[in-house]
């Protein structure tokens, strides 16, 4: 009988080798498989965008030795570029040069693909790498990398990027849609302003924050009605009755100081909530706000005539003792007597 071959040594060997080998590259893609499942877990965990930018970045970090980066995020209506993520190592306040063309991106958007220039002999702030962030119906903005600490973005590491684009879009495109949604159930949907919902949400927080303090701070309360609105749009119609409560909001808006809140109370009514004030400062608001209205003419094309309207205000202060129900009250009263006893006019109580 003849004998077994017995196995080369040297093939044992050799076997041994490729098996390490396999081990090393399964270990490495579980490795990769688990840092990727930590990283779409943080991008996920916000739906805060600049949040989701911060994490993207520190994502990118953890993997390639960058210098400076970029997240930006793009309004389809407007085409513009907002920076929602900066990154720069030799500094703990980075900021976008000013001088640094966003409009590549569009470029970079419009191809759908991925941009690498090698960063041989480039300066501070270029375009070396441009990840697009998208998908079937949205363009939302892109990863962008400036200044890296070393030859070239591998071929791994280019994988990697794509990967981690791919969940920052989903991230980004949850985030956005969530504040989509909370945006309209606070707005008002004719004139933009708030609702009367975030009005009261405001007008609480507002007084418990003048309750915190010491010292005798106090915020003031307009409520403005468009003067005899339901014969107006009897006369012109409804559709012009809301073009008119647009021009309105639109000249308070551009006569009201930075930090105080317009709000749609209902129909023709209309809420300002203005912070740190004065019973002499409210007085006179008031009646810029009224003369305002009353000059502003709406041009009504089926008659070719301008038309104007006019407002009555009802003003008051926070008291110590009010409650949000009764601060109210007492605004509605003013606004009442102002009604009663003319219109066009703002009264203080």
């Amino acid at each position: 009988m003849p004998r077994d071959k017995q196995t080369d040594p040297e093939d044992i060997s050799s076997l041994k080798q490729k098996i390490e080998i396999l081990e090393s590259q399964l270990e490495e893609i579980r490795l990769q498989t688990h840092v990727l499942l930590d990283i779409a877990r943080a991008l996920n965990a916000s739906l805060d965008t600049r949040v989701i930018a911060t994490n993207i970045i520190s994502a990118i970090v953890s993997l390639i030795g960058i210098n400076q980066a970029s997240v930006c995020l793009y309004n389809e209506k407007t085409q513009d570029f907002e920076v929602i993520g900066v990154f720069d190592s030799g500094t703990l306040s980075p900021q976008i040069p000013p001088h640094l063309d966003l409009s590549f991106l569009k470029k970079v958007l419009a191809e759908g693909v991925t941009y690498y220039r090698s960063p041989q002999d480039l300066r501070d702030w270029e375009w070396i790498c441009c990840l697009p962030l998208q998908n079937a119906q949205h363009k939302i903005g892109s990863i962008n990398i400036h200044s890296i600490r070393q030859p070239e973005i591998t071929s791994e590491q280019m994988e990697f990027l794509e990967t981690v684009a791919g969940h920052a879009s989903s991230a980004l495109e949850n985030a956005l849609l969530y504040a989509f949604v909370e945006r309209e159930s606070i707005t008002d949907g004719l004139t933009g302003v708030y609702n009367h919902r975030y009005f009261q949400k405001r007008l609480r927080e507002q007084i418990s924050l003048c309750q915190r303090r010491k010292r005798s701070v106090t915020f003031g309360l307009l409520i403005i009605d468009v003067d005899n609105f339901k014969l107006f749009n009897d006369r012109y119609g409804h559709q012009f009755g809301d073009a008119v409560l647009q021009t309105i909001v639109r000249e308070l808006q551009s006569n009201l100081r930075e930090g105080d809140l317009i709000v749609r109370y209902g129909g023709e009514e209309f809420v300002i909530l203005v912070p740190e004030t004065t019973e002499k400062i409210i007085l006179l608001i008031s009646e810029k706000i009224r003369e305002v209205v009353e000059r502003t003419l709406i041009h009504y094309p089926p008659t070719n005539e301008d038309v104007s309207v006019t407002v009555s205000i009802g003003a008051t202060l926070w008291h110590p003792s009010d409650s949000p129900a009764s601060l109210i009250s007492r605004a509605d009263h003013a606004l009442y007597k102002a009604k009663r006893t003319g219109r066009n006019q703002s009264v203080f109580e």
